[in-house]
């Protein structure tokens, strides 16, 4: 068959290291992302250090591969100068884009490191063309879908023709919970998922007055049979999930997906599942399944009545002593192999790699099934006795040597170069290079701006490389190269002369514009007194007088309430949305709160209603805030997880009048999974949840009422009553009274 999936996309790979990266490449990948050791979405992974980042970025430039750089969490107030410090540091890298999810980080980048392109994170939660509008908008070159996207909803979104490219995920571990709004992590102990500290709560045993099982916990995502259809769509990329997993697995999941992707015929394609499939059955994840593409696996997605782990089982823990765990072995263990010790419990188990092994008494380096043998734990680490062990990956080939010999990168010199009749002038560093040449007239092939700039771009000597090149060519000449050489040789020579003092940092020159306007940032001149606002169901009335009343839109506010918009609104729904919204203000309605970025794409044709944001969307810094502002925002909400210093300096700094949200049960996990439960729900700590069900969402929240005290400096308080009573005691301070990790 000609023109077999004529669309290929991009296949984007996972690295949490160096070695995960050079073994994606190895593999076929033609893109990776990464991160460094903060501001990413996998903290707990090893992930890169400036040194290395800027080494394997070198690298995969050189090798015509990309490289992209995840900074995708909420970014606090007092990480403002850090996060912009790590900003003016990518800037130097030259990465190929930066995967964002704060707007304040979008805000920043746009704004002072132009040259470095955005994509919008899966955390953003964009999942429609209202929200694709907006990124486009804000300056994102490319979204990453949401997750929960169904593969017609995806379909749609393409055939719509966006301004920006797309993302989608086709394989690995998912999230239950919509993206960018689990508060489930934080809620138990400050482990935010927003910021990369997720303790994977759903993965836990959940007890009902049915039963307990796994309610939360989904299966991990497989796309190869529906590979040509989303390839079909026209996605810029299609993503491997594993910044926490090893080089084998990366070296497995790339390769798989290669062979499929390089097909050339329906045939072909079929004829190598088996052989993709093999590999992959090396990458020891949960159970396969077509996440929510389908309607059919959105049904099934979570199968509570199994242990919600990860891998192969390979033994079960018999004892374990002063630092060792004796193991019955049921599939081969092998040195080098990394297990996960699973308590029965349900409850996240530590991984170890396997250094030490023994069988009866002797050093080996594999046991086979049914023997039993010894391993050394890590430090710290508990191995009950019947807890599961599993093997999560494989012994690897060992990177350290070609990650080391990688080339340091180099500091650069911006070009400009002309080329005319006269011959070349470069300017650089505030100096002028001339070279008179005698140019024939091109025949065939004249020199053209992008292939002088390419043959400049990178050049240079072992103390600086040319970058950016900028060229202008005025006239059809032939440039021979040998002619070029000697240019570039005379070029890099009298470069060499420039004292590095002289030469522009063009980088730390918008790093310390940054920071003095940042300086500047002033919290609007305080109210007299702040509002109170509270959002109550159909027909229930404030409980004090004088309130601001925000109802849904499903609740039929009045034209002096304020309209509440749901904050997942799927393709299908935002006509219907947008209509309802329109009625709204037909009647008189005035305002409007905005709980999703794609909300603002919606409120374009309505220039003069006043606009608030509010939970789910995050705000935790003053960039966020401005940002916000100049989108229409009036005020904004403060982001609940923050802790009480931090809601403290937001309120300080924010240049937009701002609101804390003080009183409520906020929807800690939102999912298009099926959940077998309507009712309470207990982990074995004792906390207690309520899962209900609302439209195409179900929805967990805390038996217990969020009540935080009052920080002085915001404009506006908010109450929730949807879920609560206004007389049940605020039993729970959240993250109020301690550090938000």
């Amino acid at each position: 068959m000609q023109n077999f999936m004529p669309h290929k996309p991009e296949l984007l790979a996972p690295a949490g290291n160096a070695a995960c990266a050079l073994a994606a490449y190895d593999a076929g990948a033609d893109a990776v992302y990464a991160g460094l050791k903060r501001f990413n979405a996998r903290e707990r992974t090893g992930n890169f250090t400036p040194d290395e980042m800027a080494r394997v970025i070198r690298y995969a430039h050189k090798n015509g591969r990309k490289f992209y750089v995840t900074l995708n969490t909420l970014i606090k107030e007092s990480e403002i100068p850090e996060a912009a410090e790590m900003l003016a540091e990518l800037d130097r890298m030259h990465p190929d884009a930066v995967i964002v999810q704060d707007l304040g980080i979008v805000a920043m980048l746009r704004d002072y490191f132009p040259r470095l392109t955005i994509h919008a994170s899966t955390q953003t939660g964009i999942h429609n063309t209202a929200g694709l509008a907006i990124a486009h908008e804000l300056g994102v070159k490319r979204v990453i879908l949401e997750r929960q996207t169904s593969l017609s909803e995806l379909e749609a979104i393409a055939a719509s023709k966006p301004s920006v490219e797309l993302e989608v995920f086709i394989h690995g571990a998912l999230c239950c919970c919509i993206s960018g709004s689990c508060l489930l992590s934080s809620w138990l102990g400050g482990w935010s998922g927003n910021r990369g500290k997720c303790k994977q709560p759903c993965r836990r045993r959940y007890h009902t007055d049915k039963g307990n099982g796994f309610y939360l916990s989904v299966q991990d995502l497989c796309t190869m049979e529906l590979l040509p259809r989303i390839a079909e769509t026209g996605v810029a990329s299609v993503k491997i999930e594993g910044r926490l997993r090893r080089s084998d697995y990366v070296d497995h999941a790339v390769s798989a997906y290669r062979m499929l992707l390089d097909a050339t015929s329906e045939e072909e394609f079929k004829s190598l599942l088996p052989a993709a499939r093999d590999r992959m059955a090396h990458t020891f994840g949960r159970k396969w399944s077509e996440g929510f593409y389908t309607a059919a696996s959105a049904k099934t997605l979570v199968k509570h009545d199994s242990l919600g782990a990860s891998g192969q089982l390979c033994g079960t823990v018999v004892s374990a002593k002063d630092g060792f765990a004796v193991i019955d072995v049921t599939k081969r263990i092998h040195l080098g192999d990394v297990l996960r010790i699973q308590p029965r419990s349900g409850d996240e188990g530590p991984a170890i790699s396997v250094t030490s092994l023994m069988v009866n008494g002797a050093r080996v380096n594999r046991a086979l099934q049914g023997e039993r043998c010894t391993i050394r734990l890590a430090t710290d680490t508990a191995a009950a006795p019947g807890s599961i062990v599993y093997k999560t990956g494989e012994s690897t080939s060992d990177y350290s040597r070609r990650v080391a010999s990688l080339p340091a990168p180099r500091p650069e010199i911006p070009l400009q170069l002309r080329l005319n009749a006269s011959g070349l002038t470069a300017d650089l560093c505030g100096r002028t290079f001339q070279k008179a040449l005698e140019l024939a007239p091109a025949t065939a092939h004249p020199v053209t701006p992008e292939s002088l700039a390419a043959a400049f771009e990178g050049e240079g000597s072992p103390d600086f490389v040319f970058s950016p090149v900028q060229a202008k060519v005025d006239g059809d000449f032939f440039l021979p190269a040998s002619v070029l050489k000697s240019v570039r040789r005379e070029l890099t020579a009298f470069a060499e002369g420039i004292p590095a003092s002289e030469r522009p940092d063009p980088t730390a020159d918008s790093l310390k514009k940054l920071l003095a306007d940042y300086k500047s940032f002033r919290h609007p001149a305080e109210l007299e007194s702040a509002q109170e606002r509270v959002i109550l169901p159909r027909g229930v009335r404030p409980p004090s007088p004088g309130m601001t009343v925000v109802r849904e839109l499903a609740d039929d506010p009045s034209p002096h309430e304020e309209l509440l918009l749901p904050f997942y609104i799927p393709q299908k729904s935002l006509h219907d949305v947008a209509a309802a919204l329109d009625r709204f203000v037909k009647k008189g309605g005035k305002t409007v709160r905005v709980t999703s970025i794609q909300h603002f794409t919606l409120l374009k044709k309505y220039p003069g209603l006043t606009i608030r944001t509010g939970f789910p969307l995050p705000c935790c810094n003053s960039f966020a805030a401005r940002k916000l502002g100049r989108l229409g925002a009036s005020s904004v909400q403060a982001w609940v997880e923050l802790e009480r210093a931090e809601l403290e300096a937001f309120a300080r700094k924010s240049p937009v009048p701002a609101e804390q949200f003080i009183f409520g049960r906020p929807v800690l996990l939102s999912t298009r999974a099926t959940i077998q439960v309507d009712g309470d729900m207990q982990d074995a700590r004792g906390n207690v949840f309520r899962v209900s069900h609302h439209g195409v969402l179900t929805q967990i929240t805390a038996d217990k009422v969020m009540g935080l005290p009052r920080v002085r400096g915001f404009a506006a308080y908010l109450t929730d009553l949807r879920d609560a009573r206004a007389d049940e005691p605020g039993e729970a301070l959240f993250n109020f009274g301690y550090e938000l990790k």
